[in-house]
């Protein structure tokens, strides 16, 4: 009697979550060159080997899937923001502000349409931003001796709205070295927030 052949392993079924997770990771690996507006959900899931139909199964709506995806863009751009473990209060901002530039030259299509989207008044891409810009304002803050009041925070709001699309346009047409953006950009932070004194119109600046 010739044995019956061992059976092959049983395929691993994906739980929701999981699955979540890898339609959201394929919309990660796709933005370098998509913006999130423009993901589509075919693509997605093709490359998820599974039916356009299945994906809504795990997201209510087209827009329920940008959602996770602007969102989990979002998370990964704060953790590559955050400053490392013992960074000297000094080096805060500077650092934030040179892993930012990298950010935006790595994720240049995708980072002008988040800034659009919410600036267009789309709800979820505004909410997303909204957090992730207050976010960033704590790092800012904890620049030394600065202290955090409302209008210190309203200030520092603005400079990353200037900072945005500076950056932006640099990375389009750079028109100074990197240097000195990064310098340019900590300059009218330090000014505007009164680390730095302006001085008074006619004054002669100190040589460096």
């Amino acid at each position: 009697m010739t044995g019956s052949p061992a059976s092959e392993p049983a395929r691993v079924r994906r739980t929701a979550g999981d699955r979540r997770a890898q339609l959201v990771q394929i919309g990660l690996e796709l933005l370098p060159t998509t913006p999130v507006q423009e993901l589509t959900i075919d693509e997605v899931a093709r490359r998820a080997g599974i039916s356009r139909s299945l994906l809504f199964h795990y997201f209510a709506s087209k827009r329920d899937y940008y959602t996770a995806v602007t969102r989990a863009a979002a998370d990964l751009l704060w953790e590559h923001l955050l400053p490392r473990p013992g960074t000297p209060p000094d080096d805060l901002v500077d650092g934030m502000l040179d892993r930012y530039v990298s950010w935006v030259e790595t994720y240049q299509e995708t980072h002008l349409a988040f800034v659009r989207g919410a600036a267009g008044g789309d709800p979820w891409v505004a909410e997303v931003y909204e957090e992730t810009r207050a976010r960033l304002v704590e790092v800012a803050l904890g620049a030394p001796d600065l202290p955090d009041d409302a209008r210190r925070r309203q200030l520092v709001l603005a400079w990353f709205a200037f900072t945005e699309d500076l950056i932006g346009q640099w990375v389009q047409e750079p028109t100074m070295t990197r240097p000195e953006l990064l310098a340019l950009l900590r300059d009218v932070l330090d000014h505007i927030v009164g680390l730095r004194p302006t001085p008074p119109p006619g004054a002669v600046p100190p040589p460096h």
